[in-house]
């Protein structure tokens, strides 16, 4: 087993060596005994008689007792350990992921780059691990090295909100073991749990930002209206810029007091254009950008199937949709429609198109209406709708079927029917519903609508989006073995995957356009954009590190002392009174006889 000193500062006391050696060269003045006789001169020694001086060494039993009692008391000074058999030094960091750190990358580095070394160099076999705060935080390095591990650092780009770091310190905790180090870096002051220690590497910046934005269609035209926010305690002055592909406007300053939120306001040039919105490059770089999207939703092809009665209002609920051109009937649309608008008479039974949005239409008006209780179902489609004004007149029902979910009921009669099919999707509103109010409950409007936006969902078509820094993107692809992989091409290069991972695909990490194909077929112009504004404020930001001093207790918990430290104190104990015994007794050394004639 490797020995190691835990306290290298006893080493010192080897320095008693020469003060001993050095304290037996030197000899004491003779002591004169007085005597009348001179037999005694031949047994007499010759001794020095001039005082202490150096004089040649002398071997005694004193001195190699003195040399002894230094090394043992040199040993119990320097504290011995022994490392434990197999021994591994596992240390577990877990970095905050929240986009703040971005700030202090250079600094997280410096501290690590001073901060682990003592940590590992005193044992034989150290394992490191480099964990993501957010819950699905990613394992960024395993190894040994302390370079790589900062090198993976300098690469790693946090972008996540604020967020608690519990479930990654209980996971790095579980890696670490009970005798095993966790740290938590981070930018500001917190008590982490499970017995991390905590490296806090932040520090007050006075940062200016974009804070979020609005777009909106007004007069025919789309708007939009970004925030800039003041995040620091003075007033500060930016210069920003408005960019249209290559085109960069003149700069233009703003001057904001401490915590003021201003508003820039224009219009989108034209339909499918991208804009950027650039601030004056400050500590914190992430919200100095604003890229937006002229949002595009994706097309849904109307069309519809009708009583003459009901176009009317077929042609209001079309004309509130939006991107959803209608291409007149079901016989005169040039193209396969995406969804139908379609009346059923049950006196009069036809088979209902594969999407539809139908109504039960029945030209006879019936006298009575419906009576009981109104219940909506848990489904996404009715979540917060209100139901409870609708008065509708009792008809005969839409035939049921196997794959209905119903939406709404009204005592025993299901009222709105949600059908699913593999191939085809249908809202069936098993009510007549000119001869209610339902036109005028804003529940009903909010469902079509809801249902059109599912549909978009599951088209595969182009759309535009602004999405926040790692949202997923939950993209509609064409699926089966033959089908073309998903590619993604943002700011940081393309990557590819197959089209049943495509779930996993989210928002770029850092603000920006990106694209994402099907093959060669373009699926999605989207913008990323930082988003959580309690990341930009850094007044709260702290340094503190609890990495100092644990050295020695990382040593103690893998290591063991010397089981034989009592024996050598009471070693220590005998040496100490044997010399004191040898000392002690008189003897002919250092005595002198001054002759005397008698």
């Amino acid at each position: 087993m490797p020995l190691l000193f835990t306290n290298p500062a006893g080493l010192w006391a080897l320095l008693g060596i020469p003060i001993v050696i050095l304290i037996h060269f030197l000899q004491r003045q003779s002591q004169v005994l007085p005597s009348s006789t001179l037999f005694l001169l031949d047994a007499i020694d010759r001794q020095s008689i001039q005082g202490r001086k150096i004089d040649q060494l002398r071997n005694s039993i004193p001195l190699w007792l003195q040399l002894l009692g230094v090394l043992i008391l040199t040993w119990l000074l320097v504290e011995p350990r022994w490392s434990r058999d197999s021994t591994v030094q596992r240390i577990v960091l877990v970095i905050d992921s929240s986009a703040s750190m971005k700030a202090f990358k250079e600094d997280t580095v410096t501290a690590l780059s001073s901060g682990l070394p003592p940590l590992t160099t005193a044992l034989n076999e150290v394992s490191l691990t480099l964990l993501e705060s957010h819950d699905n935080g990613e394992t960024l390095y395993r190894g040994n090295s302390i370079n790589d591990l900062l090198e993976t650092i300098k690469e790693w780009e946090p972008s996540n909100s604020a967020h608690s770091p519990e479930a990654s310190l209980q996971v790095g905790r579980s890696l670490a073991g009970s005798r095993g180090t966790l740290i938590y870096v981070t930018d500001h002051e917190i008590e982490p749990p499970y017995g991390a220690l905590l490296l806090s590497v932040g520090k007050p910046i006075e940062n200016v930002g974009f804070a979020g934005h609005r777009i909106e269609v007004r007069d025919g035209e789309t708007a939009w209206e970004v925030t800039v926010v003041n995040h620091g305690e003075e007033p500060q002055t930016r210069q920003w810029k408005l960019a249209v592909g290559a085109q960069i406007t003149t700069p233009r300053s703003i001057t904001l007091a401490p915590g003021e939120t201003r508003t820039l306001a224009g219009k989108f040039p034209e339909a499918g254009s991208a804009i950027r919105l650039l601030l004056e490059d400050d500590g914190f770089p992430r919200d100095d950008q604003l890229f937006l999207e002229h949002p595009l939703p994706k097309q849904i092809l109307t069309a519809h199937s009708v009583e003459a009665d009901a176009e009317s209002l077929i042609a209001d609920l079309i004309r509130s949709l939006e991107n959803a051109p209608l291409f007149g009937s079901v016989e005169s649309s040039a193209a396969s429609p995406d969804l139908v608008f379609a009346t059923y008479n049950p006196l009069e039974p036809s088979p209902f198109p594969p999407q539809a949005v139908v109504f039960l239409h029945q030209k006879n008006v019936p006298r009575d209406f419906f009576r009981g209780l109104i219940t909506a179902e848990n489904h996404e489609l009715m979540e917060n709708l209100n139901w409870q004004g609708l008065i509708a007149k009792n008809t005969p029902s839409i035939p049921p079927s196997n794959e209905d979910s119903v939406l709404l009921w009204q005592g025993d009669r299901p009222l709105i029917i949600l059908r699913l099919f593999p191939d085809r999707k249908q809202l069936l509103f098993n009510f007549d519903v000119a001869q209610s109010n339902a036109t005028r409950l804003p529940a009903f409007v909010i469902l079509i609508h809801r249902y059109v936006d599912y549909l978009r969902q599951e088209k595969v078509a182009l759309s535009a989006k602004n999405f926040d820094l790692r949202q997923p993107l939950h993209l509609a692809v064409e699926r089966g073995a033959e089908a073309p992989d998903i590619r993604f091409a943002g700011n940081s290069g393309e990557i590819t995957v197959p089209e049943d991972r495509v779930a996993s695909l989210r928002a770029p990490r850092e603000p920006g356009f990106f694209s994402v194909y099907q093959g060669e077929t373009l699926l999605l112009n989207g913008a990323a954009n930082f988003a959580d504004t309690r990341e930009a404020n850094f007044l709260d930001a702290t340094s503190r590190s609890e990495l100092s001093g644990m050295t020695k207790k990382i040593l103690e918990s893998q290591t063991v002392s010397d089981p034989w430290w009592p024996l050598w104190v009471i070693s220590l104990l005998i040496l100490v009174l044997g010399i004191w015994t040898l000392l002690s007794k008189p003897g002919k050394a250092g005595r002198a006889v001054s002759v005397m004639d008698s």
